[in-house]
């Protein structure tokens, strides 16, 4: 489910973000996989590939900010 939230950590720390139990991690997981155009069917590494590649871009980085920042 979230095998590439480990990798966000310093952006769950900007927003102060702290998904601690699992249910704060599925949230935090279908609400990223949203804003990349993937579902909860599709494999981590699949998301994680999707995702990596969005923080590269600014924009795209700033819309799954803004989405998590919705989570607060």
């Amino acid at each position: 489910m979230s095998c590439y939230l480990r990798h966000l950590k310093p952006i769950f720390g900007e927003l102060g973000l702290t998904p601690e139990t699992r249910e704060e991690r599925k949230r935090i997981d279908l609400a990223i996989r949203a804003v990349v155009g993937k579902s909860a069917e599709n494999p981590c590494n699949e998301v994680w590939k999707e995702v990596k590649a969005w923080l590269q871009d600014e924009g795209k980085k700033n819309s799954i900010v803004e989405e998590l920042r919705k989570l607060r």
